[in-house]
C-alpha cells in the first residue's frame, strides 16, 4: 500500500516533521487569511534551519560541498512544514497550492549555486504533495541568518 498523506510520504523518504516552531520575536509562526469565496491564503513566517532549537550553522562558499547546505534545507523545509501543520489544526492538509517559496541562503558574495541548494527544499515540498503544481521561487544569497544559519525559507501557500 503506498502512503496516502503528506506525513506518510514523508515519512516514507525518511522525513521527520518536528515540533510546531516557536516564534523567537513578537511575530506569528502563521498567518491564515479567509479569502472572499472560500479558501485561505497561508503564510509562513520565516523558518531557519533547526533541530531542538539549535541552529545548523554554515556559510556556503565557492567549490565547497553543496551537501552540508542543501541538508540544511530540508531541515529548513521541515521546519516550514510544520508550521504549515500547526496552522492547519495538527495534520498537513491533503492539498495545499503553494504560491511561493523564498528562500535565503547564507553565501559569500561569490556563490553562485543558490538555486542548487534550494532544491532540497523543494523536493521535501514534492515528496509530501507530488502531483502539486510547482511553486514560484526566489533564491537570495545573504551574508548573515538568525544564529548564523545556513539556511531561511518562507512559504505562501493557498488551502481549499
Amino acid at each position: 500500500m503506498s502512503p496516502s498523506t503528506p506525513e506518510q510520504r514523508l515519512a516514507a523518504a525518511g522525513h521527520r516533521l518536528p515540533a510546531p516552531p516557536r516564534p523567537r520575536g513578537d511575530y506569528a509562526p502563521f498567518h491564515l487569511q479567509p479569502l472572499p469565496g472560500g479558501g485561505r491564503q497561508l503564510t509562513i513566517s520565516g523558518q531557519t534551519c533547526r533541530i531542538d532549537g539549535m541552529a545548523i550553522v554554515g556559510r556556503c562558499m565557492p567549490g565547497d560541498s553543496l551537501e552540508p547546505a542543501r541538508a540544511a534545507a530540508r531541515v529548513a523545509m521541515l521546519n516550514v512544514l510544520a508550521a504549515v501543520q500547526s496552522a492547519c489544526g495538527g495534520a498537513l492538509p491533503a492539498e495545499l497550492s503553494v504560491n511561493r517559496l523564498r528562500g535565503f541562503v547564507r553565501c559569500s558574495d561569490d556563490f553562485t549555486a543558490h538555486t542548487a541548494v534550494l532544491d532540497a527544499a523543494s523536493q521535501v515540498l514534492s515528496t509530501a504533495w507530488p502531483d502539486a503544481p510547482r511553486p514560484a521561487r526566489t533564491a537570495v544569497g545573504v551574508p548573515g541568518l538568525p544564529d548564523g544559519a545556513f539556511i531561511e525559507l518562507e512559504l505562501d501557500a493557498l488551502l481549499p
